[in-house]
């Protein structure tokens, strides 16, 4: 194949690949809830997330006293500046160790 018609060939085929290219401008990338902090208080698991966006709440793996038995409970979700997250064990049970979900929109 010639040089000339390589060229074409190939110009035709990069400009309907643009043709149908969506061009997205640059945008900054999701935040997701930031400067977390948390306890825990007596039976209870506290998370309070102050920066970013979205929302977060707080989750615990509570065990029964005197058993193996594990059972993960969860704090309602709550939007970024709005306070605590609070997951909590019965009172027959101890938190053996707690952590947060975050979500970028609303659950």
């Amino acid at each position: 194949m010639k040089t000339g018609v390589r060229k074409a060939l190939k110009a035709a085929v990069i400009g309907g690949l643009m043709a149908g290219a969506v061009i997205v401008p640059a945008t900054t990338a999701h935040a997701a809830p930031s400067n977390c902090s948390d306890k825990y208080v007596l039976h209870e698991y506290w998370v309070n997330c102050t920066s970013g966006t979205g929302y977060y709440r707080a989750k615990v793996r509570c065990y029964k006293i005197g058993s193996s038995q594990y059972t993960t409970r969860y704090g309602v979700w709550r939007k970024v500046g709005e306070g605590l997250s609070i997951a909590s064990c019965q009172s027959s049970e101890e938190p053996a160790s707690g952590t947060w979900v975050l979500s970028n929109t609303k659950p």
